[in-house]
């Protein structure tokens, strides 16, 4: 046996196949084979076995290999119930499922109850029922019953959907009653049932009890999460519809409303007392930081990000003298906490906090997954050559899908008592505005010095943001919900002392934002800091930026379904590479967007879709330059025909803003244009 041999992996990759309608990728796996005493095969050590992995196809190729003897994966029809509706609806699938022309013979089998039809079936209703409710009419629903009530072997299942479909009904009656005869939201209900007269005091909780409240409400709305929503393709839409993703708006509206109770706590104490002091504050402060220990004892990771954001948000860190104040155990204890999240690059640390943990419950950090997702989804095409569905690129989004659901499946651990007090005073605290929080925070401490003492802390570590994103219009949202989850990490952010909104910083991680108020209008900041580079593979870590991102499939030429690398944000891999792009007047909600730059990009493509990122369609690139944000306050203009990826800074963040032209610029853009072209302008 040679030395090659001896070294060779398990499992390789051998290219792909292609046939009509389908790619497949070929796998060879080496298997050990037991010793024979027949002498030809005494030195037989193992054997190679092909495997053929589904990596592109038509609607029919992927469902006819449900049903493909050759289907060595066992999780393929979860990957496409968990995906199927980024590429197509519930009727069409169901359409095709029942049109099949070897559908009949599949069922006349006596092991009809083991073939992979019916095992998809009966999964769709066990794991994804909720694919069917479409009130009033529940269309799908009906067709689903329809096909199954023409298949005698079917019927088991037939009255399952039926029983499905009657239930649905039942509760869009309920939801039709008038608002008298619906029970409460439990939190409403435990507020209830405590006079307003009887408020207590923040300080005057139990730690425990805090953390308790809050980590059980984080698990309700967790729970009720559809994985579906959190995918890229559906995330990225929010802007243009609220009501793709309302789940995943949910837990971003919690996570708001911890980072604003925790800020009002420190800048508008609930006690008559006028103002508080400084070592009063540094008390909350402390308190708040033994919370956030309570919450990742808990294994709450949403609620501890919120309160780390709240407490590195700028109006709170800006707070010298109460910093000052604060114990060393504190201050500790807020460090290490920090450190769960890896400055931010906390993709792969967190994801392995969630999963490796056995006992009891986890509520994660969603803004890691909504990252991951919104990553993948910017860099693999949705097709591939010939139009066929990328499912390689489904594969992918479902192991972080799957993630999402065993972690839902863990918080059923959790046995946490109600605190009806606690729920009362939270709903009691009054919303600041990001001005608002502001203007308190400088009243309390003048701005002549905006840095917390030097007491073991860097400015970075104290200027670290969340990086969820401030999103949604001011107009139609509500306070909290003012914050999206679409970036991965925080990052530091140099911020200016002064009292306009754009000179204050709102940063998030992958997760949600550090922002002082759910009804402020969005804060502008320059990125700056160090981040790390955000491998986009499934496990890889991620890092931060002064806001989150919603990346978007930007690419412009065609890329191979086998590609196994991924573009970094902060690296140029391969010809290409993530940077982000903030519009200097934009008031859309978010504060950059992710763009898959090319080594083929040239200034004004980069604008154009960078316009289309913000939903500035209307606009031309004619009035805007790009420049590249750089360290200590300088920048790169990057001139107007050159070519981005060669132009821009590799030793800098990429960061990016789309700057307006001053009057009279734009026209000569626009002349020397047209006169480029061979058309005089007037």
């Amino acid at each position: 046996m040679g030395k090659w041999e001896l070294t060779m992996e398990p499992v390789q990759e051998w290219g792909e196949e292609h046939e009509d309608g389908a790619v497949f990728g070929i796998t060879l796996r080496r298997e050990p084979v037991l010793q024979s005493a027949e002498p030809t095969e005494a030195f037989v050590q193992y054997r190679t076995c092909k495997v053929r992995r589904l990596k592109a196809a038509t609607l029919d190729r992927l469902v006819s290999h449900l049903q493909d003897p050759c289907c060595q994966e066992q999780d393929y029809g979860r990957i496409l119930l968990s995906t199927y509706h980024t590429f197509t609806s519930s009727n069409k699938l169901i359409e095709v499922l029942f049109q099949r022309d070897n559908f009949a013979s599949s069922l006349d089998s006596t092991s009809y109850s083991d073939s992979s039809l019916w095992t998809l079936l009966q999964m769709w209703l066990d794991e994804y029922s909720d694919d069917f409710r479409d009130p009033p009419m529940h269309s799908s629903l009906r067709l689903m019953c329809l096909h199954l009530s023409g298949h005698p072997f079917l019927f088991p299942l037939a009255k399952h959907y039926e029983a499905l479909l009657k239930k649905f009904q039942t509760e869009d009656i309920v939801a039709d009653c008038p608002v008298d005869y619906i029970e409460e939201p439990a939190l409403n209900k435990e507020a209830k049932d405590v006079e307003s007269d009887n408020l207590a005091d923040f300080m005057d909780f139990s730690i425990t009890d805090v953390a308790e409240q809050l980590t059980r409400m984080d698990t309700d709305l967790f729970m009720m999460v559809v994985p579906f929503q959190c995918l890229g393709c559906v995330w990225s839409q929010r802007d243009k519809n609220e009501n793709l993703s309302p789940t995943v708006w949910a837990t971003i509206t919690q996570f708001n409303a911890v980072t604003n109770w925790v800020i009002t706590s420190l800048l508008h104490p609930s006690s008559s007392a006028s103002s508080s002091t400084t070592t009063e504050r540094a008390k909350v402060i402390e308190k708040w930081v033994w919370v956030a220990q309570g919450c990742r004892e808990l294994k709450n990771f949403s609620s501890l990000k919120a309160i780390l954001s709240a407490l590195q948000s700028n109006p709170i860190y800006r707070l010298r003298k109460t910093w000052s104040a604060v114990s060393r155990e504190a201050v500790s204890v807020f460090e290490n906490l920090s450190k769960t999240f890896a400055d931010e690059n906390c993709v792969l640390t967190s994801r392995e906090i969630f999963v490796d943990s056995s006992v009891g419950g986890t509520v994660p950090y969603l803004g890691t997954y909504l990252t991951v997702l919104n990553m993948l989804d910017t860099a693999l095409p949705d097709t591939v050559e010939g139009g066929l569905i990328n499912f390689e690129k489904r594969r992918r989004e479902f192991e972080i899908l799957r993630q999402i659901r065993q972690l839902q499946a863990s918080c059923s651990q959790y046995v946490l008592p109600r605190h009806p007090q606690i729920a009362v005073w939270l709903q009691s605290q009054k919303r600041l505005s990001d001005q608002e929080s502001f203007e308190l925070s400088r009243q309390l401490e003048t701005p002549h010095d905006t840095s917390p003492s030097s007491s073991g802390w860097s400015h970075q570590t104290l200027t670290k943001k969340l990086s969820s994103l401030l999103s949604g219009n001011e107009g139609s949202r509500k306070n909290a919900d003012q914050i999206s989850v679409s970036s991965s990490g925080s990052s530091s952010s140099e911020i200016e002392e002064s009292p306009s909104l754009s000179s204050c910083v709102q940063n998030t991680s992958e997760v949600f934002p550090s922002s002082s108020s759910p009804d402020s209008s969005t804060m502008s900041s320059s990125p700056s800091s160090s981040q790390q580079d955000l491998n986009l593979n499934p496990s890889s870590s991620s890092s931060s930026s002064p806001a989150s991102a919603n990346p978007h499939l930007v690419s412009c030429h065609k890329r191979s379904i086998s590609m196994t690398t991924l573009p970094f944000y902060n690296r140029q891999v391969d010809d290409s590479c993530i940077i982000r792009v903030s519009v200097e007047f934009c008031d859309n909600g978010n504060m950059y967007k992710s763009i898959l730059l090319t080594s083929q990009d040239k200034t004004a493509q980069v604008i154009q879709r960078a316009l289309q990122k913000h939903n500035l369609d209307d606009v031309s690139e004619l009035d805007f330059t790009l420049v590249q944000v750089l360290a200590q306050g300088r920048e790169l203009h990057i001139p107007e025909k050159a070519n981005v990826f060669y132009a821009m800074s590799t030793s800098a963040n990429y960061d990016f803003v789309l700057r307006q032209c001053p009057k009279g610029q734009r026209k000569q853009l626009i002349r020397s244009a047209s006169l480029s072209s061979g058309r005089a302008t007037k």
